[in-house]
């Protein structure tokens, strides 16, 4: 009898199996997707016409904020799902992926100095040991759970989702370099070091985005309709050097002395984790 019953959930799991590639090419395609759809929300406004930017100079994306937030929150709700289908998590990735979910969200509460956190660290270094796919909606999850502890719900909130998953995504393509990278333990750390420090500034960098086209603050260093692309670079270089590098170096900065302080034990409880339940990385 028990031979018997075990056969139906035998060929249960055969099929999962089988159809765990299929599915695992569909997870792909959805993270691409999902970065596609952030593309697009970032730089759309940089193609409005006059008339259009006018209008939204006041609240910037208060219109079309709620829709972005909408497809990120489904479509990684699916991308989760489509991650157990094909094997790329199991239960044990899937509490490995909430417990770091809370820590990340947890450590974006205390700030430190110029308003940098730990926020990053633990997104960093969950991509770089899991994999993109895990990375992202590490990034993605832990960036949403933790709006509802600092209150910091708005219409820019959609597109902080997308850029800490984007980190954690990034993270994890820099994991497909770390078999080679864990021979050489210092040099691992300083390849996360320049990680944490080119994230830094690069998600200050992209966030600008969700509200510059809509700016206008001096003719130098606003964009306007028309602009060629050398001119557009150039008068968001200027705007960014103003207003936001200063307070990156802090986000930079902070990465790295949580990397080389804490980094390397935290590394290794991660990856002992990952081949004790030999989950594969997505």
């Amino acid at each position: 009898m028990a031979r018997e019953a075990s056969l139906p959930r035998s060929r249960f799991d055969a099929r999962l199996r089988g159809q765990a590639p299929a599915l695992g090419l569909w997870s792909g395609l959805m993270l691409a997707l999902i970065s596609l759809i952030g593309v697009v929300a970032f730089f759309y406004p940089l193609f409005l016409s006059g008339a259009s930017r006018s209008q939204a100079m006041g609240n910037p994306h208060a219109d079309d904020a709620p829709l972005f937030f909408g497809l990120v929150l489904a479509l990684a709700l699916l991308l989760f799902v489509l991650e157990l289908g094909s094997q790329g998590m199991n239960a044990k990735t899937a509490s490995a992926l909430a417990t770091l979910m809370m820590l990340a969200a947890v450590l974006r509460i205390p700030t430190l100095p110029a308003g940098a956190t730990a926020f990053f660290f633990a997104v960093i270094l969950g991509g770089y040991v899991f994999g993109p796919r895990f990375g992202f909606l590490l990034g993605a999850g832990a960036l949403f759970v933790s709006t509802f502890a600092i209150g910091g719900f708005g219409p820019w909130m959609p597109f902080q989702v997308f850029c800490a998953g984007w980190v954690g995504m990034t993270a994890g393509w820099l994991g497909a370099f770390r078999p080679r990278l864990s021979r050489h333990r210092m040099l691992e750390l300083a390849c996360l070091c320049a990680f944490g420090v080119a994230w830094g500034f690069v998600f200050g960098a992209v966030m600008n985005l969700w509200f510059w086209p809509f700016m206008a603050s001096g003719e130098s260093i606003s964009w306007q309709p028309g602009l060629g692309l050398g001119e557009t670079l150039k008068h968001y270089w200027s705007f960014y050097l103003l207003t936001s590098a200063g307070w990156d170096v802090w986000r930079a900065l902070a990465n790295v002395v949580l990397i080389l302080a804490v980094g390397r034990p935290v590394l290794d409880v991660l990856s002992r984790f990952r081949d004790r339940f030999q989950i594969e990385l997505s």
